[in-house]
């Protein structure tokens, strides 16, 4: 009994002894550390795996740390992994700008938006009309002569009552001045105009006597589908008097050609008082509207 006490004392003194002994050693040697094996070997001894040369496709086979992989990353400036920032801010620029040349509905702001309606409020489509070099108007849009027109016409005698028919008559000519003043009825168009007229009787029998002049009238013209009816009142110099008349009219954009004819009235024609005559007239004109 006694020696198996005396051998397990000295069993448990053994390895009291060499526990103490690695707690020194590891608090004595905290700078030891187990060197790692070289999972590709010694730069000498590469030729044990692969040959007398080691290349893995390069002159020098080496690691980055990660403080010289930062170093580059900063001396090279960072890329953006979905691209660079300034291009995304140069095409957001050119968005923008591009957006503010179109509406919400993708229309260009610069186009003319009365180009674009194609029918009338009644639903009607509208035919486009090309440019003319006829087209007149647009040559004198906003002067004086805007929405205004000329005509000359030749008129003759042709009818008169039986006082008139020993008084010949000559050809007589005509200017109208078209007023800038238009009204639209649908059909019916509405204008005004001033006319400048010669007029010329010779009485040959039973005695002599003249009856010529100019006459200064002011017109309110009717025009529905091309036919014409104007009325006018004004001077027959040294008289006053009446004029109404029909025709038709073919316009060609500005220009326009009328037919027709023209009853006259006046008042005192020395010496058989008043009296009237029916003309037929040819009238050609331009139009600035």
């Amino acid at each position: 009994m006694l020696l198996y006490f005396s051998n397990f004392r000295c069993q448990a003194s053994r390895f009291m002894m060499i526990t103490v002994g690695l707690l020194v050693l590891t608090v004595l040697s905290p700078d030891l550390y187990a060197q790692e094996e070289d999972l590709f070997g010694d730069s000498e001894g590469d030729s044990l795996l692969f040959g007398d040369e080691f290349d893995l496709g390069g002159d020098d086979f080496s690691f980055e740390t990660d403080e010289e992989t930062s170093t580059e990353t900063d001396a090279g400036g960072e890329d953006d992994f979905f691209g660079d920032f300034e291009d995304e801010e140069e095409t957001e620029v050119e968005a923008e700008s591009d957006s503010a040349e179109v509406d919400e509905w993708g229309i260009d702001t610069d186009t003319d938006y009365e180009s674009l309606i194609t029918r009338t409020a009644d639903g009607d489509i509208l035919e486009e009309i090309p440019d003319h070099p006829l087209e007149l108007g647009k040559y004198v849009k906003g002067t004086f002569l805007e929405d205004t027109g000329f005509t000359l016409s030749l008129y003759s005698p042709q009818v008169v009552p039986d006082e008139l028919s020993t008084w010949f008559s000559y050809m007589d000519i005509s200017l109208t001045t078209e007023l800038p003043w238009h009204f639209t009825f649908e059909p019916v168009e509405l204008s005004f105009s001033v006319d400048i007229s010669s007029f010329n009787f010779v009485n040959s029998f039973p005695v002599g006597g003249e009856f010529k002049g100019v006459s200064i009238m002011p017109l309110a013209r009717a025009e529905i589908y091309g036919a014409e009816l104007e009325l006018g009142l004004g001077m027959y110099t040294p008289t006053f008097g009446a004029m109404a008349g029909i025709g038709y009219s073919y316009q060609f954009h500005s220009l326009f050609f009328s037919a027709g004819y023209r009853w006259n009235w006046a008042y005192n024609i020395d010496p058989i008082g008043s009296s009237w005559w029916l003309e037929p007239r040819f009238t050609t004109g331009i139009k600035f509207w």
